[in-house]
């Protein structure tokens, strides 16, 4: 059994990219699909209703996780073929050892900003508070993913393309090779997808560096 997980900030393309590798006859979900896998909990696990509009508070007191339990089962119910797993969560560090290799979809902001406000099927980025966290959150948690060893890819190109790097990218380093798997590195917050640093959290400095870790979405 063999995973890749591609993750990304949000607007970096996961889902797209999700849809292009299936079109390619490949084992391929965009994580937020299913939301036995992606979905908001507060700091005690438990399962959350997200707001029609979440503020600084209510991110700092939520994270988007993946359920590792039904992580293992898409994964094994993809073999033999490799599951490629396009999303991102808070605790996707912790769970890069189910991975043979992690991609970063790489984004600047005016991309992650143009295409959130293109988009039609999701609102993450334009309600709420959730566009200054997006922005406040991006470059911190691009820099802590290429340092855990995710292996980085421009999205800023058409995404077609970054599909393309991608595979060829796996078609250079097979599928059991340990590059690009984070897994043995300090977790990082995710994007995809939402567990941000106080540093890259814009509550936290209105709040005189308040020390907690304040979580983020950053769907595709």
């Amino acid at each position: 059994m063999t995973a890749v997980m591609i993750t990304g900030c949000s607007g970096a393309g996961k889902t797209t990219i999700a849809a292009v590798l299936a079109r390619q006859g490949l084992a391929a979900i965009d994580a937020d699909d299913d939301p036995l896998l992606a979905r908001s909990v507060d700091a005690a696990g438990n399962v959350a209703e997200e707001p029609a509009a979440p503020d600084f508070a209510w991110l700092a007191r939520h994270s988007w996780a993946w359920n590792p339990a039904r992580l293992d089962e898409l994964i094994q119910a993809a073999a033999p073929a490799t599951l490629y797993v396009c999303g991102g969560a808070a605790n996707e560090l912790e769970l890069a050892g189910r991975f043979t290799q992690v991609f970063l979809l790489e984004i600047d902001e005016p991309t992650m900003l143009a295409r959130i406000d293109a988009r039609q099927d999701n609102d993450w980025g334009r309600i709420g508070d959730t566009r200054e966290y997006l922005r406040r959150f991006l470059p911190g948690y691009q820099a802590r993913l290429r340092a855990s060893g995710a292996i980085p890819v421009d999205a800023r190109q058409p995404l077609g393309q970054v599909a393309d790097a991608i595979l060829s990218r796996m078609l250079a380093n097979p599928a059991t090779s340990q590059a690009g798997k984070p897994g043995d590195q300090p977790a990082a917050p995710d994007p995809g997808n939402r567990q941000a640093s106080p540093e890259d959290d814009p509550s936290t400095i209105s709040r005189a560096q308040a020390a907690v870790p304040a979580p983020v979405r950053c769907p595709a």
